[in-house]
């Protein structure tokens, strides 16, 4: 029979364990950004993580390009542009769905796998009966 107080600790250890192993993650892709010049190199168009358009340049000479032309161009700059942090966002990102879909697995079990949630009703039962064996504390 499992202690239940070292099965929790091995529990907080896996849990801290895939803590770690994505610290400044976050920080790391909220400074994401793509930026992307259309093919005429009249338009750059920057873009966060998200997509969202966070700046866009355009030269002089677009604006001769007429209000169909400068929108194809800005169209075709924030595609790239989105492209190229959709590219920083994978690369940044390769593997993390496994790592932690491993780091998930060894803690709860594989979907469909109660023995998990078993072993957890266990050890709270245990518990339950642990603290009914403890003295009260002094008031």
């Amino acid at each position: 029979m499992t202690d239940p107080s070292s099965a929790f600790d091995a529990l907080a250890g896996r849990i801290a364990d895939i803590e770690r192993r994505f610290s400044g993650l976050r920080d790391d892709l909220a400074e994401l950004s793509g930026t992307a010049t259309d093919e005429s190199g009249l338009v750059t168009a920057t873009v966060d993580a998200a997509g969202v358009l966070t700046g866009l340049t355009l030269a002089p000479a677009a604006l001769r390009l007429g209000t169909e032309g400068v929108a194809e161009v800005v169209l075709e700059a924030y595609g790239r542009a989105r492209a190229a942090a959709t590219t920083q966002m994978e690369e940044r990102t390769e593997g993390l769905d496994a790592t932690l879909g491993a780091g998930l697995t060894d803690l709860f079990g594989k979907p469909g796998d109660f023995s998990a949630m078993r072993r957890l009703e266990e050890t709270v039962e245990r518990l339950g009966r642990l603290g009914g064996r403890l003295p009260d504390t002094p008031a």
